[in-house]
């Protein structure tokens, strides 16, 4: 794989799709609260002339991760697709499918990763905060540290969220991802100005 470091940005967005927020057993419609800060974000890094890529969670029908989540975002389904408020965009993004919560793993992005290097930094968004966020952050970090390479993840607290459910208070898992994430060297800041 290159170990080239490009110098500019790269904005990741998690898995904007309606699995989370609209429709299905792992939707919790607040996590819409952060679409006009990723908007914003796209706008940013577009006029920049930055890539931009997304993360689309989207899982055959006998995924294995269904042994631990409950059956979402299955391929071919509409909660597997980019949330409409976003959908203007797509022209500027370029998708990620993933069988997994950790979008490292792709087999997309090791593609795209070897084709483009290191980026100097990625700017990460998205949801969820507490899972595939952090897998995928932490990977990243983990990654840039085994490689030697100057390069910063940073996530924007106020464009990343979790769901809310009985055995999940969004406050305290998405506070206490950002923390973890802080303690592992990422770069955790409110907003993000370009």
């Amino acid at each position: 794989m290159s170990q080239k470091v490009n110098e500019s940005s790269c904005l990741v967005i998690i898995d904007m799709v309606n699995g989370f927020m609209v429709e299905g057993p792992m939707a919790d419609a607040s996590i819409k609260d952060i679409i006009g800060n990723i908007i914003e974000l796209i706008k940013c890094f577009k006029q920049a002339n930055e890539p931009i890529i997304a993360f689309l969670d989207r899982h055959p029908k006998d995924a294995k991760e269904f042994s631990a989540y409950p059956s979402h975002c299955v391929d071919g389904t509409s909660e597997s697709e980019w949330v409409d408020e976003l959908k203007p965009y797509s022209q500027d993004v370029r998708f990620i499918e993933k069988n997994s919560v950790n979008g490292f793993l792709a087999p997309g992005f090791q593609q795209w990763l070897s084709e483009t290097g290191i980026f100097r930094n990625y700017v990460i968004t998205g949801c969820v905060t507490d899972i595939c966020v952090l897998q995928f952050a932490s990977t990243l970090q983990a990654y840039i540290h085994q490689h030697n390479v100057e390069s910063q993840v940073t996530v924007v607290a106020q464009a990343v969220a979790t769901f809310d459910a009985p055995s999940h208070p969004k406050g305290v898992y998405h506070d206490f991802a950002l923390a973890l994430m802080k303690q592992n060297g990422i770069r955790v800041i409110e907003e993000y100005v370009c």
